[in-house]
């Protein structure tokens, strides 16, 4: 009852900040479940979402989540959380796709018991993905043959992980490994356990007058894979007080603690039962079985490791705004660079339109060459049409030389204009089309609305391309509509657009915001009748809706059927060819 009372009454004082207990024993059980779950599993993508965390998506039949973070409290496991990439990777995540992606995982396993969690990942070579979750000095190393490729941390103290560099583990402690160790060499390093003095326990805390090193202290010093709080829970399975000094036990009580430690790793490895303790509705720590240590706590089992970590450390999911806020920097970052460019451009062409001056003077210096000498600077000459046209000319050249750099400049400024031109249409269809995918993120609602804008990004070149996934995601359809028995089909992309054009019949309507980027929406019309006015006049406010319109009081809609229609250069772009009507319309998202 003594002991007992020490460890309700010790444990209930601590303010359950903490947030997992990663110690080694815990450890090599989480390694074994990861080793059988991503064991042979390709490392199809890798994300650096945050500074300290990394994530590799695993595939085996199924799509798993691998998270390390290296922060104060790291850890290593499967998640089902997702969280927000950048946009552009950070160079160690560029480092580890350039090595590790499309590798297989060859295993999962722990030096010793430390807490070191190694994947040992095939692609060509053999490189190994060190997770060092050592606290505050946590790393991510990536190692090939013992020489450091690259780190999430170049530096850690003392510790150097430079590209190039021999891999320098952290020094051993020489500690016993429970797991193999024998009962005289335990007996024999207790009984010289080096630790500090502790102070005496308060009265009815299991007070025998002795001083000397306490058990719990002696036990960390002398065991691998064990910290503070299983060196506890060793003593108290052996029925002791934890701060009992060593130097009061007896052969009896030594047996004991050789047996509870023996106990514990057994269960823990061989039948481990994943526990998640909670103080209240709050998750306070996991542990890999059910601890006598916190008798005064509720707890649950988990199925995994992974789950269990997954609750008790949650950081913050995937967040649509978060992203939607992103992707909008992105590509007003880009229309304002093309909308520079198309003024650099436009301006550039119309100083190229003296082109047919040129011509005119050179032909012009042909025909009077008898009035013209070398030296002259400039002259002035009937033209063809009678006019008088003042001509400049370089003094340096002769009357036929000059006649033609006139007709050189004249070449040059000709095939530059139509150049110009086709830059200044690729432009303009480059900046209608970041118009288009700005107005669909607007009408962003939901993860699935995110990945058709991402698409049309990538489609696009503004974002890099994801590996091909072997499970392909669920694709979202175009908003639906009924009106009046009418199928009405609202784009959520530019390549959604392309598509309800391509794949609508020539008498359907189709209905656009005019003059501004927006959705497509078809009026399927299996009848080829004409459609009622009141369908036209709902399906144009939908159009309205959802464009760059949508709060204005009014907005002028065009419809004509699709057989009207011809493709443009880029997804979502199209040329009417004949404008059978406009509607002005109040936006409305809804029929």
């Amino acid at each position: 009852m003594i002991i007992l009372s020490w460890a309700v009454t010790s444990l209930k004082r601590q303010q359950y900040n903490m947030t997992m207990n990663l110690d080694g024993l815990t450890l090599a059980a989480l390694t074994a479940e990861l080793n059988q779950s991503i064991g042979g599993s390709r490392i199809q993508g890798i994300y650096h979402p945050r500074p300290s965390v990394i994530t590799l998506e695993l595939w085996a039949g199924r799509e798993q989540r691998l998270l390390i973070e290296a922060e104060e409290n790291p850890r290593v496991h499967l998640t089902s959380m997702r969280l927000v990439n950048p946009l552009q990777p950070s160079a160690f995540c560029m480092l580890l796709r350039k090595y590790l992606r499309n590798g297989v995982v060859m295993g999962v396993s722990q030096p010793a018991l430390e807490r070191i969690i190694d994947l040992r990942v095939r692609r060509g070579e053999e490189y190994v993905l060190r997770a060092e979750l050592l606290g505050k000095q946590a790393n991510v190393v990536l190692l090939r043959a013992g020489l450091v490729l690259g780190a999430l941390k170049s530096e850690i103290g003392q510790r150097s992980f430079r590209p190039g560099e021999i891999y320098q583990a952290p020094p051993s402690q020489g500690k016993l490994d429970p797991r193999a160790m024998i009962q005289e060499e335990f007996v024999r390093r207790l009984s010289v356990a080096p630790s500090p003095l502790t102070p005496l326990p308060s009265e009815g805390e299991g007070n025998t007058g002795v001083r000397g090193p306490g058990l719990a202290q002696a036990l960390l010093q002398i065991f691998d894979g064990i910290g503070p709080r299983l060196a506890k829970e060793i003593a108290l399975r052996a029925g002791l007080d934890p701060a009992q000094p060593v130097a009061a036990l007896t052969a009896e009580q030594h047996l004991a603690i050789w047996s509870a430690t023996r106990q514990l790793f057994e269960n823990a490895l061989q039948h481990p039962s994943p526990c998640l303790y909670f103080d209240g509705d709050k998750p306070v720590d996991i542990a890999p079985l059910p601890l006598k240590l916190y008798e005064h706590l509720r707890y649950e089992s988990r199925p995994s490791f992974s789950q269990a970590l997954d609750e008790l450390c949650p950081l913050q999911e995937h967040s649509v705004i978060q992203e939607k806020l992103e992707l909008q920097r992105l590509v007003r970052q880009h229309l304002a660079k093309r909308r520079a460019a198309l003024e650099r451009v436009a301006q550039d062409l119309e100083n190229s339109k003296d082109f047919e001056r040129l011509r005119r003077e050179g032909e012009l210096l042909l025909a009077h060459l008898p009035e013209l000498h070398k030296g002259m600077s400039a002259i002035e000459l009937e033209d063809f049409d009678g006019t008088r046209r003042h001509i400049q000319l370089d003094p340096a050249l002769d009357p036929v030389e000059n006649a033609q750099r006139k007709f050189e400049r004249y070449k040059k400024l000709k095939r530059a204009q139509e150049k110009l031109a086709e830059r200044l249409e690729e432009l303009r269809q480059e900046l209608e089309y970041l118009e288009s995918i700005e107005s669909h993120l607007e009408h962003v609602e939901s993860e699935a609305d995110l990945r058709e804008v991402r698409e049309d990004l990538r489609a696009g070149g503004y974002l890099p391309r994801e590996p091909a996934r072997t499970e392909p995601s669920q694709a979202l359809g175009p908003r639906e509509f009924l009106i009046r028995g009418y199928r009405v089909l609202v784009g959520r992309s530019s390549r959604q657009n392309d598509e309800l054009v391509r794949r609508a019949a020539r008498e359907d309507y189709w209905l656009h915001a005019r003059d501004r980027p927006g959705a497509h929406v078809i009026v399927k019309n299996p009848s080829q009748r004409e459609i009622p006015r009141e369908v036209l006049e709902q399906a144009a406010q939908l159009a309205a809706y959802y464009s760059k319109g949508r709060d204005a009081k009014k907005v002028s809609v065009s419809y004509t059927r699709v057989k009207y229609l011809r493709k443009g250069g880029r997804p979502g772009l199209v040329f009417v060819t004949q404008e059978e009507g406009t509607l002005l319309v109040t936006p409305k998202g809804e029929v």
